[in-house]
């Protein structure tokens, strides 16, 4: 279980600062190939936008750590070319693996295939030991609790990557070393009505998901090029 720290995380947030410099400082070292990949979307131009800015501010946090950071989507085509999109050409080296990969895997994304293209994108892309990281979470919004978790475990078993660990990361603050609990004000607008006979209850989500794997295969090949 990783901490937030003395500041709360926004639980919409698909790139939190705080957890992207967790997972960087977690699995990589001082010079590593870090890889931020946005999921594959079709998101309208206002949330492609608010995702840029998150990214930009996760991009600038893992060069800050002594990384070599790039964001590129992985998106494998009918070929199996597994890259597309546009990296920083002097911040991932040419023809090598990377080292860590980071995604965010929006809940309602876990059953529609995607999880199946991230992770044989993903498993091509790293170097040997490299690590992908998938940021996501459990939502009910619909109605309906949807994991996305099983699905994505499944996608990158299947692309012969070794599941490691899943690790919980609390959205929730720590002030004088104690948990801070979510008051009124933290809950979604309307939470305390849904308490009336016979409406569903709405939570506040406390925490996140990080799922973490491995690339244990030596003779994987690298991608050519990460333009």
């Amino acid at each position: 279980m990783w901490t937030a720290g003395p500041d709360p995380i926004d639980p919409a947030a698909a790139w939190p600062v705080p957890i992207i410099e967790t997972i960087v400082t977690s699995f990589s070292t001082s010079g590593a190939r870090v890889l931020l990949a946005p999921w594959p979307t079709t998101e309208d131009a206002a949330s492609r936008t608010a995702s840029a800015v998150e990214l930009d501010a996760a991009l600038d946090a893992v060069h800050a750590l002594g990384r070599h950071p790039a964001i590129t989507k992985l998106e494998p085509t009918a070929d199996e070319v597994p890259m597309s999109g546009e990296a920083p050409s002097d911040s991932v080296v040419s023809g090598e693996g990377v080292d860590l990969v980071i995604t965010s895997l929006p809940p309602a994304r876990g059953a529609d295939g995607s999880v199946e293209a991230v992770a044989i994108a993903a498993a091509r892309t790293l170097a040997f030991g490299g690590i992908l990281a998938v940021y996501t979470h459990r939502d009910w919004s619909s109605g309906r609790l949807t994991d996305p978790s099983g699905p994505m475990i499944a996608a990158a078993q299947n692309a012969d990557l070794l599941y490691l660990q899943h690790i919980v990361t609390l959205h929730t603050p720590i002030r004088n070393g104690r948990l801070q609990p979510l008051t009124v004000t933290d809950r979604p607008e309307g939470a305390r009505d849904s308490r009336e006979l016979g409406a569903p209850t709405t939570h506040a989500r406390a925490h996140g998901d990080v799922l973490v794997f491995a690339q244990a295969h030596a003779d994987t090949a690298p991608p050519e090029d990460l333009r």
